[in-house]
């Protein structure tokens, strides 16, 4: 049979077209509806459906007619659809109880909460993740837990829980104990071996580095901090009985009587520089430990000071300031002025504000080169530089080689 190319062309356009519904009009589509893949809509006598994936489309564009990711065309419409009630919300399921009793302290955005703190949130008990450096998310806006989408990066849950967790009894101090240390202050600075109490409670902070710098991050009393600093000693009663005046330490301690220069942030210090800092005297390290010393965060008898200071000890007083520095008559000129656009091998010297600096042996002489940060009388010029001396001038240059005499 032969077929006429029009009749063709009308045979192909049938089969394209999409078929009419014969289940009547499904709802009108509502811009701004949460619709889930599957829904159906109908626009201008058509009927459509949402495409897997494609949700967030459906909810803020129609259907056009045309060519669209988001719905499917289902076929021209007439009429009203019976469309079937949803199915009733599947509840969440419960998860079984944590291992303690009650609900810890409930969750409260804006928070800090220390690694390893317990929270509890709708019925449910979450432990901060943290990343074993003090600084996690579980305090941040985007991470409230079992809520926001990506809250497991920062919360571990732990289970459900009901009611409160039973408060723990007060202390009993025992008849004899002994009087109560002065009582915890959180703008204090504690050292290694100190005491404080809160309370009736005695705590001392721990007498070795690295956990003692705990003591002036976390109270005493902090359910997940506090022990990485603190050891409980027990109860007191009472306070202690003063004794005698402190005696500041001889003076044959340090170099000369009284304190050293107080401690200034930036200072330009090197090894073996001693400082006061809030009473007591520090020294600095020995390279590469001295690179630290002046540099902000770093303070001595601070949380972190230790990278670059050793306590001495307490001291009193100020040490009798010397004479002025005088250049000798017969220094020696000085050495060419530190350009920062020169290459500098170990062994050179350079010099910067009529001071003398002669650059280090490998591998401390590449500091040398590493730009104005360490550049000679910098905070870190000690890291490449050793400090020679004063000079005045400059220095005079050799007389001319003579070439010897044919006799000769």
């Amino acid at each position: 049979m032969k077929v006429s190319p029009l009749g063709l062309s009308l045979a192909v356009a049938a089969a394209s077209a999409p078929l009419a519904s014969s289940e009547g009009c499904y709802p009108a589509h509502v811009a701004g509806t949460d619709y889930k893949a599957g829904d159906k809509v109908s626009f201008n006598s058509t009927n459509y459906q949402c495409i897997w994936g494609y949700e967030t489309v459906c909810k803020e564009t129609a259907p056009t007619g045309g060519i669209s990711a988001a719905w499917s065309n289902a076929g021209a419409c007439s009429g009203t659809a019976s469309v079937p009630p949803p199915p009733p919300p599947t509840a969440k399921p419960t998860p079984p109880l944590w291992e303690k009793t009650g609900c810890p302290a409930a969750y409260a955005a804006g928070t800090e909460y220390p690694d390893g703190t317990t929270v509890s949130h709708n019925g449910i008990v979450y432990k901060c993740r943290g990343f074993g450096s003090g600084s996690n998310w579980c305090g941040k806006d985007g991470y409230e837990p079992g809520v926001d989408l990506n809250w497991g990066m920062a919360w571990e849950q732990l289970g459900s829980c009901s009611g409160q967790i039973a408060p723990t009894a007060s202390p009993t101090v025992p008849a004899n104990a002994p009087g109560c240390p002065a009582q915890y202050d959180p703008e204090a600075e504690y050292a290694p071996g100190e005491m404080t109490a809160i309370g009736v409670m005695v705590y001392e902070c721990k007498p070795a580095w690295p956990l003692s710098q705990y003591c002036n991050v976390y109270a005493p009393d902090n359910e997940q901090g506090g022990p990485l600093g603190w050891n409980k000693i027990g109860g007191c009663d009472g306070t202690i009985a003063p004794t005698a005046s402190p005696v500041a330490p001889t003076a044959s301690q340090f170099e000369g009587k009284g304190c050293p220069q107080a401690y200034a942030v930036g200072g330009d210090y090197s090894a073996g520089d001693k400082v006061e800092y809030k009473g007591r005297v520090y020294e600095c390290k020995q390279w590469p430990y001295s690179g630290f010393c002046g540099q902000a965060n770093y303070e001595p008898g601070t949380t972190y000071g230790n990278m670059g200071w050793n306590p001495l000890g307490w001291c009193d007083g100020t040490i009798k300031p010397t004479a002025a520095p005088t250049i000798d008559p017969n220094a020696p000129g000085c050495p060419p002025v530190y350009d920062p656009s020169v290459v500098y091998q170990s062994g050179m010297n350079v010099e910067k504000d009529s001071v003398v600096y002669k650059c280090r042996n490998y591998p401390e002489g590449g500091y040398c080169n590493a730009g104005p940060n360490f550049a000679p009388g910098s905070t870190n010029s000690a890291m490449g530089w050793i400090k020679v001396g004063s000079c005045d001038g400059t220095i005079a240059p050799t007389a001319s080689p003579v070439a010897p005499t044919a006799s000769q």
